[in-house]
């Protein structure tokens, strides 16, 4: 049968992303490979990158299409788009899948255009689903993570099991993309989280579950990559790449024995020794980024991230001296957060030396323990339909204080965070990275195009903030926006 799988993005988000930063699409890559192997047509359309619309899909004519849908601003593209698809092709089935639906089952099935929700990893659950298309079964009750609408009722299955063996599936169908479009070439190499902060989603929908590729099919993956794309960087795209110490040992091992030439990059918990750091240092690594997320043990107790400052504090510094480019991610407007809290992040910062960071408002995201935690106390007014969810994370990216700090405390930090975002990252590689600026000699090409990069980033994050001012205080009618600063890190 033909498949089209699609990410969806508002046009002003679209073109943030797109002069910006771009990443793979993997999850769909992983899905679209595993269709295939079955013997199904698919493509990928995947707006942040792609110019054609819905009706340059009427020819394809697919059997299915599926969404891929987190909460944000891309869910305003993708019921924008289902219906223009319904519209243009109303014999066609259409799934949306990933974190929000999956979560938010029966008010993404209150959205006519969306047929069915497949809960969790969708591979095997949509294969199941376009048997049950092709021929009339499996029943669809009998599918599990499958959720539908019967006689006006939301059915939902049973839910799947999680896929245990990673190795067994399918590398990303990268063919049906043009890799030389993104910015970035992402890696996925495992799944789930073993940790459980109360800010993220992973605890409701991967309950606790992880999995991994080995270290061995990594580097085949790295190899076909540098091999077919001219892949000279890779970005390991987890939130915490370096949970499973024994795959992360042995894939820097690999990395140095075989002397495969390619610098990569990763998320992590900063609980790192100095012995693994000097390892991922050896086998490439050129930059980590750290969810620190509060400087007060108080708060990090209460969003349960199970460390202490001492210890993040210890490993951003020893990654630092080690010459990898260390960036923080930090939340603030916690609810229940003091000044003394806030205060308490703002002295970890510069204990850092005021180091490179990213600066999100915390936004209480469905599936997390915070969230509940928000319903529960009344700090959320909850979006009756579908729509209504990009407003509610810009509202809360910008503007709603849940935390005891006063308003104009939290939007003095943003501001001087917007203002500074560039000159901060370069003043602090100049002074603990000095070598980094060789690289205007060695490698001038890389050089200039990091730091237009770093500008235009700069000037997206700051433009984008006056248009969603304004769109804040009814000034403009265009579209939901979202600063850069409020999605970057999930």
């Amino acid at each position: 049968m033909k498949v089209l799988l699609v990410t969806s993005a508002t046009p002003a988000y679209r073109q943030y992303y797109s002069q910006a930063y771009t990443n793979l699409p993997n999850g769909l890559l992983y899905i679209a490979s595993a269709l295939e192997r079955a013997g199904h047509e698919v493509r990928i359309y995947d707006g942040f990158v792609d110019e054609r619309e819905p009706k340059d899909f009427v020819a394809f004519n697919p059997d299915l299409i599926g969404f891929s849908v987190i909460t944000g601003p891309n869910l305003e593209g993708s019921v924008a788009q289902s219906r223009e698809f319904k519209s243009l092709l109303p014999e066609a089935t259409i799934a949306w899948g990933n974190v929000h639906p999956s979560i938010m089952v029966e008010q993404t099935l209150a959205e006519d255009s969306v047929d069915f929700v497949v809960i969790g990893a969708g591979e095997f659950t949509l294969l199941e689903l376009l048997e049950h298309l092709r021929i009339g079964s499996p029943s669809l009750d009998s599918i599990k993570g499958l959720a539908f609408r019967r006689d006006g009722n939301v059915i939902v299955n049973e839910r799947r099991e999680f896929i245990k063996d990673l190795e067994s599936m399918p590398d990303p169908a990268w063919h049906l993309v043009d890799v030389k479009k993104y910015s970035v070439i992402g890696l996925n190499t495992s799944r789930g989280c073993a940790h459980h902060c109360a800010f993220c989603y992973n605890k409701t929908y991967n309950q606790g579950y992880v999995g991994f590729l080995g270290a061995e099919r990594i580097i085949s993956q790295i190899k076909h990559l540098k091999e077919k794309y001219g892949a000279k960087y890779i970005r390991f795209n987890e939130d915490n790449f370096t949970f499973n110490r024994k795959r992360l040992r042995e894939l820097c091992r690999l990395l140095i024995e075989e002397k495969l030439k390619i610098n990569w990059s990763c998320d992590s918990r900063a609980d790192l020794s100095d012995t693994d750091i000097a390892l991922m240092k050896k086998a490439g690594c050129v930059a980590v980024g750290l969810g620190l997320e509060t400087g007060s043990q108080r708060m990090l107790d209460f969003i349960q991230k199970d460390i202490t400052v001492p210890e993040m504090e210890k490993t951003f510094w020893s990654l630092v001296k080690a010459g990898i480019r260390t960036s923080v991610y930090i939340m603030y407007g916690f609810p229940t957060e003091t000044v003394t809290d806030f205060q308490a992040t703002q002295r970890m910062l510069k204990d850092l030396d005021d180091p490179y960071y990213m600066y999100n408002r915390f936004v209480p995201f469905p599936g997390s323990v915070l969230f509940d935690y928000c319903v529960k106390h009344g700090l959320v007014t909850l979006p009756e339909k579908l729509e209504g969810w990009p407003e509610y994370l810009m509202r809360f990216s910008n503007q709603i204080n849940i935390s005891e700090v006063p308003e104009e405390m939290l939007s003095e930090a943003a501001a001087h965070w917007r203002a500074t975002y560039a000159v901060q990252r370069f003043r602090f590689t100049l002074k603990h990275n000095p070598s980094y600026f060789l690289t205007a000699f060695t490698d001038p090409k890389k050089f200039s195009r990091e730091l237009w990069e770093l500008v235009k980033y700069h000037t997206q994050v700051n433009g984008f903030y006056k248009v969603v001012k304004k769109k804040l205080s009814g000034e403009t009618k265009e579209q939901t926006l979202v600063p850069v600063a409020a999605t970057t890190r999930r």
